[in-house]
């Protein structure tokens, strides 16, 4: 015989995010969106989520400059960071700062030129093939074309 599910209480749904926070820091979107694979009640996972953010666990603006902080300097440009941020349930708003703090400390385009350098060489001496390969891996990485462009074809 089926036994009926079990019913969540607010514990359960506590206890499962801070196993979440005990590994990371979360953004809120983001640990919503995990307890929302659970059978969690939605009212008691914003309660939860709520209490977590008045008691200083779940912070987005701590997370976005953390993390976009940490991609910058494994070599991500702006565009990157922004949309890892957003597959994380950051706001714009927390993005956009985070991305003029990285920049405030150090320009984009220097950190680009500096990233081709380490991981390509000087751009004046790539061949042709070299400079489209490079051209498509800084644009993957998030830097802007016309940064990239101006770094590979104009040194």
């Amino acid at each position: 015989m089926k036994s009926e599910p079990k019913e969540h209480t607010r514990e359960d749904v506590e206890a499962a995010a801070y196993r979440f926070l005990a590994r990371r820091d979360h953004a809120c979107g983001e640990l919503r969106q995990k307890l929302g694979r659970y059978d969690f009640e939605e009212a008691l996972v914003e309660e939860v989520l709520s209490e977590l953010v008045d008691r200083g666990y779940l912070d987005d603006e701590r997370f976005a400059e953390t993390q976009g902080q940490a991609l910058a300097r494994k070599g991500w440009g702006p565009a990157q960071i922004a949309h890892r941020l957003r597959q994380r349930g950051v706001d714009s708003v927390h993005i956009d700062a985070v991305l003029d703090l990285v920049e405030a400390e150090t320009s984009w385009t220097v950190r680009a030129s500096e990233y081709l350098r380490g991981k390509f060489g000087a751009p004046g001496q790539l061949d042709e093939r070299t400079q489209r390969r490079a051209f498509r891996h800084m644009v993957y990485r998030g830097y802007a074309p016309g940064v990239v462009r101006r770094l590979l074809f104009d040194a």
